[in-house]
């Protein structure tokens, strides 16, 4: 496998997304398959993958009053452009007539759903128009359109991509890595080269703001402000809550994702910007720490899965935190890797039950396990190689963690996902 430069990566994984990548990657293959037929659309034929399904039911979807995939996958077909990936439904109007959007949706959207262990991101979305029948395959990333047809006849189709090959994970770039190879990247990369992360500070923080303000969601952030008081990691905690808070509300501002996740993206984040205030870090430092920190994100989501019954905020994103919060503390390459295991040895293994709400909370555990990680590293305190998870590095450590994830724990993935499912039911919410 030839290698693709670290800086391809980081720009290839760190984009804007408006809403849960869940179920805006839904509304990019329902506008995708719309687009590739036009016409006025009559019907809808959606088959998901067990994990976006899940991680899509108590999410709002901005721009819109809706939780779930069923109707915004309804408003794509009528508003969604999907040249804007996963900003797909940015330009939805203020004047919708959300009672004929529902009627749409009860009567002409079909949703099955596939428990495949292992398959990755998987949206097969059909839209039938007066002109005919429109296809479109999302699959493996929730940008990835594989498959676009129209009337049957292929208008595109990735030929690398094939729905039986379940360890197209192994193969992403950021593999021909190791931690060292990451850290050493994040240290001497010219700075210029990381000026676009300056917008990814800038994006996550705009979605601390307004959860602050606003008090959205659970309001967790804003409770956090209230403990700890002038405690830097406290300050962290909440900055990266109220974030999430305004996420999974649906505050329509875009957060910039890393590795396929807004939420990701803002743990990953925005919490350095206290932990660079603390220790009088310049801004060039902070970009480099964010660098590391994002760089250990995606290696981490590639190990778990890009779709993991692991929650990917709370393990992954925390030891990208924890890296690079020991980075700006001054640490060495040995104190970050120790970081890392404290990290992974003290936290591994948290689920994840779908975006929500309580996200946010998840979101604040990770970041000050991460710091707090990072902390005692600087103190030479961490738990000793070769002992539980923890293994002879950090590569070693990670690896076990990346089998549990995408090996140990599939059944754990299939079993919420049908419990989720049958509590739909029984409180007759929206299953299709």
């Amino acid at each position: 496998m030839d290698k693709v430069d670290l800086l391809t990566i980081l720009k290839s994984e760190v984009k804007p997304a408006l809403g849960c990548t869940g179920p805006i990657s839904v509304a990019l293959a329902t506008t995708a398959a719309k687009d590739v037929i036009g016409g006025v659309p009559e019907r809808i034929e959606l088959i998901v993958d067990k994990d976006t399904y899940k991680n899509s039911i108590s999410v709002a979807t901005p721009n819109t009053p809706y939780y779930g995939i069923v109707e915004p996958a309804c408003i794509a077909v009528m508003f969604g452009v999907s040249a804007y990936g996963l900003e797909v439904l940015k330009d939805v109007p203020g004047d919708v007539d959300w009672a004929s959007i529902e009627e749409f949706a009860l009567k002409n959207c079909q949703v099955t759903i596939r428990k495949d262990k292992g398959m990755g991101v998987y949206i097969d979305a059909r839209v039938f128009t007066d002109k005919g029948i429109g296809h479109a395959l999302v699959a493996q990333k929730h940008d990835k359109i594989v498959l676009l047809e129209a009337n049957g006849v292929v208008q595109y189709e990735d030929d690398t991509y094939s729905d039986a090959d379940t360890g197209f994970e192994a193969r992403y770039p950021i593999r021909g890595y190791r931690v060292k190879d990451l850290v050493m990247f994040a240290q001497t990369v010219p700075a210029e080269e990381l000026s676009f992360l300056k917008e990814a500070l800038d994006y996550n923080s705009a979605l601390t703001q307004a959860g602050f303000e606003k008090r959205m969601g659970s309001g967790f952030g804003c409770g956090l402000q209230t403990l700890g008081s002038g405690s830097y990691i406290y300050k962290a905690k909440a900055m990266a809550a109220a974030a999430s808070d305004a996420r999974m509300a649906g505050e329509p501002l875009p957060a910039m994702s890393c590795a396929s996740s807004g939420n990701v993206g803002i743990t990953a984040s925005v919490p350095l910007i206290c932990v660079a205030e603390e220790f009088g870090a310049s801004e060039e430092q902070l970009l480099r720490a964010t660098t590391l920190s994002y760089l250990l994100t995606i290696y981490g989501k590639s190990l778990i899965g890009r779709l993991s019954p692991m929650c990917a905020c709370a393990m992954v994103a925390s030891i990208g935190i924890s890296a690079a919060a020991c980075y700006l503390m001054g640490g060495s390459f040995e104190q970050i890797c120790n970081a890392i295991g404290n990290v992974v040895g003290s936290t591994g293994g948290v689920l994840c039950d779908g975006a929500k709400f309580g996200c946010a909370l998840k979101l604040a555990f990770g970041v000050g396990s991460a710091i707090e990680s990072a902390e005692l590293a600087m103190h030479d305190v961490c738990i000793p190689a070769n002992t539980g998870i923890v293994g002879s590095d950090a590569d070693d450590t990670l690896a076990l963690l990346g089998k549990i994830a995408s090996q140990g724990m599939l059944d754990a993935g299939v079993i919420m996902c049908d419990a989720f499912i049958e509590r739909e039911t029984r409180f007759n919410f929206l299953t299709r």
